[in-house]
């Protein structure tokens, strides 16, 4: 694996699937669309190679980037391809973006020098959802600026401390950066309202959109743990209805098999949420959760959810391992 640089966006690809991005790019390919010194949007898409929705919403709109200072990121088109997060064997290609020794890791270390070098006023970074969530941002700083940008996509803004190394929680050292989380990417809707949020950027280039986020709607959360399986672990999809609310105590968070769940910094916090029911885990507490996935893949190799917790929205606020 190595990054493609380019420097024409080519019309054609408006009518290339996530599918076939393999065999018209060759690898991941960043398109440096920048004009003279103005300060680029950057744009990322395909970290995971299922996650269609933002590509399908930049297609659409290539000749709007064209008409910008842009940076396009292009990911993973080798996953894109097999229609999977990442192939077999494969690290997450948004978990590498603070070091490691893989190919991936290689690409985003590259990716980000020449990003940072570049001075973007914003970087956004496209996903779908494994689960039924509404639309949401995440973020790692609460300053004003970033707070503008993230409500103009969606009023529910998540402020992650974990997982270690996604793209939005590397690149917020040294730009705005946001992360937007469209939908699943089954659904139309998501293409949709990545398309939506995309054409506000473009069309009120360097500024944030019109609408402004408003503290007294705007709902902000920050992840407190992050829940994992194991091999055992069958999960209930039924769950998902509680993603972005408040699950009762007493609600068996799985069908069968044991959880984890760990704070920021590593530490065991499980047993302030949960106990174990005979096989199951049981929910001692009402918890808000998050990202509850429908997928036992995604959470074999990721996590089943997240706890969350609300936050007042106030500038600056961070959370404690960011």
């Amino acid at each position: 694996m190595r990054l493609n640089v380019a420097n024409v966006l080519p019309d054609s690809l408006a009518d290339v699937p996530a599918t076939a991005l393999a065999d018209e790019l060759g690898g991941p390919t960043l398109f440096d669309l920048r004009k003279g010194s103005h300060a680029p949007l950057f744009v990322s898409v395909l970290l995971h190679g299922n996650e269609v929705s933002g590509w399908d919403a930049v297609r659409g709109l290539l000749g709007d980037f064209c008409d910008v200072s842009a940076l396009l990121f292009v990911a993973n088109v080798d996953a894109a391809r097999e229609g999977v997060r990442a192939l077999p064997g494969q690290v997450d290609f948004n978990r590498v973006w603070e070091g490691g020794n893989t190919a991936e890791a290689a690409v985003a270390a590259e990716l980000t020098a020449f990003v940072a070098g570049a001075n973007p006023y914003l970087a956004v970074d496209i996903h779908n959802n494994t689960g039924q969530n509404p639309p949401y941002s995440v973020i790692c700083r609460a300053d004003p600026r970033t707070l503008e940008f993230a409500g103009a996509f969606a009023q529910r803004v998540l402020l992650a401390s974990q997982p270690g190394g996604f793209q939005t929680r590397r690149f917020t050292r040294f730009c705005t950066a946001v992360t937007v989380e469209v939908g699943t990417p089954d659904d139309p809707e998501s293409t949709t309202r990545a398309s939506e949020f995309l054409a506000k950027l473009l069309g009120n280039y360097p500024e944030p959109p019109a609408e402004t986020w408003n503290p007294e709607t705007l709902s902000l959360f920050e992840t407190v743990a992050r829940v994992t399986v194991t091999d055992t672990t069958e999960i209930e999809p039924a769950m998902q209805r509680f993603n972005f609310r408040s699950a009762p105590a007493g609600t068996a968070l799985t069908r069968s098999g044991p959880l984890s769940a760990q704070a920021a910094d590593g530490t065991p916090i499980g047993s302030r949420y949960f106990t174990s029911d005979g096989n199951t885990a049981v929910l001692t507490r009402p918890t808000i959760l998050a990202m509850y996935t429908r997928d036992l893949e995604s959470a074999r190799r990721d996590c089943l959810c997240y706890f969350l917790e609300p936050l007042e929205t106030r500038p600056d606020a961070s959370p404690s391992a960011a």
